[in-house]
């Protein structure tokens, strides 16, 4: 199994000075951040649609072999309002075109519950996307059936592994795989901040034996031959967790898992700068 590692977003203001050099401008941040990691999930487009020049430049800006997923906006997801999905999925043309694209994601809340109706919903959003691949990350326990992985192969999207705080309402964490890939995101074990929002929920440096928990439940899915690919990202990036959780879970599959290749970050030598670089 093919595997790349990075953070949920690369620009935030307390990663300069302790991962990025003191006085680094926000155009050299994406360069810097892809000589360290393979792949970066980019959050902004939660927000809103990235125009299609965001897109070129954000491409132009990295080396080849890097990659990028996409987050459905929010409009979507939480609003249920499709008129957002035209303009993303022509960022998400864009940016396969360019031969950067490595997904597409879509977080629902936990309110939104497993029933008929939502259930046809994802599948609008994901035939809607097509030919790219939707990963769907879910928050509610009632999606955590034996049922699921059945409907994702039917419906053809991923379910997003989790890394969530241990509470009832809450999906699951753990691994999982659908359509032969992985696609995980972690968050954080902190429950009593879980609820708070913003940066408290996200502010949680994952100790070594969880990682290495994750890193043998990984080996397991990659030895039983259950998956070809993945991504997996921390997104709590609050300080520079994310950066180190993302580093020390690469260093222990690469030496704990030979069943899973573990994407570096591509050399310099790969990248041919543009004329605007």
């Amino acid at each position: 199994m093919d595997l790349r590692i990075g953070t949920a977003g690369y620009s935030y203001p307390d990663w300069v000075g302790a991962f990025y050099p003191r006085g680094m401008t926000a155009h050299d941040l994406l360069p810097f951040y892809a000589r360290h990691f393979p792949a970066v999930e980019v959050n902004s487009s939660f927000y809103r649609p990235p125009p299609l020049d965001q897109i070129d430049k954000m491409a132009r800006r990295t080396p080849a072999g890097f990659g990028f997923t996409l987050k459905v906006p929010r409009t979507v997801s939480h609003d249920r309002d499709p008129a957002d999905l035209p303009a993303f999925k022509a960022a998400a043309d864009r940016m396969a075109a360019l031969g950067k694209l490595l997904g597409l994601m879509v977080q629902v809340p936990e309110a939104f519950h497993n029933s008929a109706a939502n259930r046809d919903w994802l599948k609008q959003i994901a035939d809607g996307l097509r030919p790219h691949t939707l990963a769907v990350e879910f928050r509610h326990h009632s999606w955590a059936t034996p049922a699921l992985v059945e409907w994702a192969a039917a419906a053809a999207v991923d379910v997003v592994s989790v890394g969530v705080p241990d509470l009832p309402t809450l999906f699951p964490s753990g691994p999982r795989v659908a359509n032969r890939r992985v696609y995980a995101r972690l968050h954080s074990q902190n429950a009593d901040n879980w609820y708070k929002g913003g940066e408290d929920r996200y502010d949680y440096d994952y100790p070594e034996p969880v990682i290495r928990k994750w890193a043998t439940a990984l080996k397991a899915v990659a030895d039983a031959g259950r998956a070809d690919s993945g991504v997996f990202f921390f997104t709590n990036c609050v300080n520079t967790q994310a950066v180190a959780n993302a580093r020390t879970l690469s260093a222990v599959l690469k030496a704990t898992a030979p069943s899973i290749r573990v994407i570096d970050p591509p050399t310099p030598e790969e990248h041919q700068p543009g004329l605007f670089d």
